[in-house]
């Protein structure tokens, strides 16, 4: 169990190897109950980790995010990607014979891209609030084996109500994986390294669009009727059996808790390295006063939170403003049927614009971590691949359109991945908290996924008009609440600071 047994550290002014005093969450009370209170003098955060007594403690923090960036990051990238990867093959299916196979007409496909939305929600929760409980390289790694077989049983799917059922089920196994990943970064890393990684992670998402596209060029080119099977068969084959390998590897790299008796840290972390972790991850708190714990009482704080309201309603409206994702293909076969290009080749013209979106996303998260801002860095990509929507919807020439999706597709996937950042930075008072509000604001965003595919009407293909307005407003209303949640924040820093400067105690403002 990754909680049962919690590291102990020296007690705050004892040298180490002192008598054991119990948790660190009780160890490092200074920041919880103002043991460092001192009228007129703001106390340092950092003052509540030099007080385990490690000299060496900012070397060793370094070594622990080395660390955590060649086992934690490589393991839930590799998972995330084949998540998604299984649910974004679907797309590029549509471009062998799946819809003649399964006879899908009218809305039968929107109808199956949009279902595995309602067994992802009824999942998410119920699954985040289990994660602090137990240990998460086991059951994520077993969750990605348990979803690589539903994914390989859509070959066996003969008809359209088979394909329902086979979705439905793919949403609620993989449900677990990215509120669970995003929970496990915020209990490594500290709300100045997280943006940088969450986009790594959304990076396995933008090139799991990239790479199904390739992918499923080459096996139609090469699979297609072996043995009797379709194209979209051997790809959903080929994509469950890799998934499946490369989850039982990340078993034996993917770290438990920084207070965990197992996982990979236990390796790869000495025990000084492991207290600090923790350490650090306490003292990066925002200063509120939230402090219980329990699965039911993070609950309880999430729910009753306005600033989850305001980050699930930008995460719904950015998940409706990008979803072409699963109808991409087919935009663009259309505009490479114009061209006189075959469908294997709008197959590898999927890929440039996801490529792109990666590389910025890398930039715009860094440069977010590094000047300690969220909100401009979400809101201004966002309102740039509103303009890209713009385009596709004032011309139908296929090379303005083809070079508008770079815009579209670059900027909702740049900006994307600094949702989860945010929730797990501000409201991660206390573990239970975060846990529960990734898991509410992540399965809430499934209204956008849910609804988005309707837009998507087959007679608009492939210009898809009505689809293209719906993603710009949505888009526009999410960069509004990400500047409005910005002046919040901004104001409840100013009252942070103020008591802070009153009492004495630490001074940690939320990132805005």
């Amino acid at each position: 169990m990754a909680n049962e047994t919690p590291a102990n550290v020296p007690a705050p002014g004892s040298t180490a190897g002192s008598e054991k005093t119990g948790a660190i969450e009780q160890e490092l009370a200074g920041i919880e109950d103002g043991s460092f209170k001192n009228e007129g003098h703001i106390p340092n955060p950092e003052e509540a980790i030099e007080a385990l007594g490690i000299p060496n403690w900012r070397e060793l923090e370094k070594k622990i995010v080395r660390r955590l960036d060649m086992t934690l990051m490589p393991c839930v990238w590799v998972l995330y990607f084949f998540n998604y990867m299984d649910r974004a093959s679907i797309g590029q299916a549509r471009l062998s014979s799946l819809d003649s196979d399964l006879n899908l007409v009218g809305s039968n496909f929107s109808t199956a891209v949009s279902i595995l939305s309602v067994g992802y929600v009824l999942g998410q929760l119920p699954s985040n609030m289990l994660i602090t409980k137990i240990r998460p390289s086991a059951y994520l790694c077993g969750m990605a084996l348990v979803w690589s077989g539903v994914s390989a049983a859509t070959c066996g799917v003969t008809d359209y109500r088979g394909l329902i059922g086979v979705r439905f089920a793919l949403g609620l196994v993989e449900a677990p994986l990215l509120p669970g990943a995003v929970y496990l970064l915020g209990c490594w890393y500290t709300r100045k390294e997280v943006a940088l990684r969450m986009a790594i992670l959304y990076s396995a998402q933008t090139l799991a669009f990239c790479s199904a596209g390739l992918i499923a060029a080459a096996i139609y080119a090469t699979l297609e009727q072996v043995h009797g099977l379709a194209g979209w068969q051997w790809l959903f084959i080929i994509l469950a059996a890799a998934g499946s390998g490369f989850a039982m590897i990340c078993f034996f790299f993917l770290p438990d808790y920084p207070t965990s008796t197992t996982g990979s840290a236990m390796w790869t972390m000495t025990e000084d390295m492991r207290k600090i972790a923790a350490a650090r991850i306490i003292a990066d708190r925002p200063s509120t006063s939230e402090g219980k714990a329990g699965a039911w009482e993070g609950l309880k704080l999430s729910v009753r939170d306005p600033k989850l309201w305001i980050l699930t309603l930008m995460n719904i409206c950015i998940s409706a403003a990008y979803g072409f994702s699963n109808f991409y293909p087919s935009i663009v076969r259309g505009l490479a049927s114009s061209w006189g290009f075959s469908s294997t080749i709008a197959l590898l013209l999927t890929a440039p614009p996801y490529i792109f979106a990666a590389i910025g996303s890398y930039i715009n998260a860094w440069h977010s971590d590094k000047t300690r801002e969220r909100g401009l860095h979400y809101a201004i990509p966002v309102l740039v691949a509103c303009t890209g929507f713009i385009v596709c919807l004032a011309t139908a020439n296929p090379a303005a359109r083809y070079g508008a999706s770079f815009i579209y597709v670059g900027g909702m996937y740049i900006a994307n991945p600094l949702i989860m950042g945010y929730v797990s930075g501000i409201l991660g008072k206390t573990p239970e908290k975060r846990a529960v509000s990734v898991a509410l604001c992540n399965l809430l965003s499934q209204i956008g996924n849910f609804t988005a595919p309707y837009m998507f009407t087959p007679s608009e293909e492939p210009r898809y008009i009505s689809a293209f307005i719906g993603m710009m407003a949505f888009g526009i209303a999410s960069a509004s609440c990400a500047i409005g949640l910005k002046y919040w924040l901004i104001r409840s820093n100013k009252k942070l600071l103020r008591n802070a400067e009153r009492n004495g105690t630490v001074y940690q403002p939320y990132v805005t």
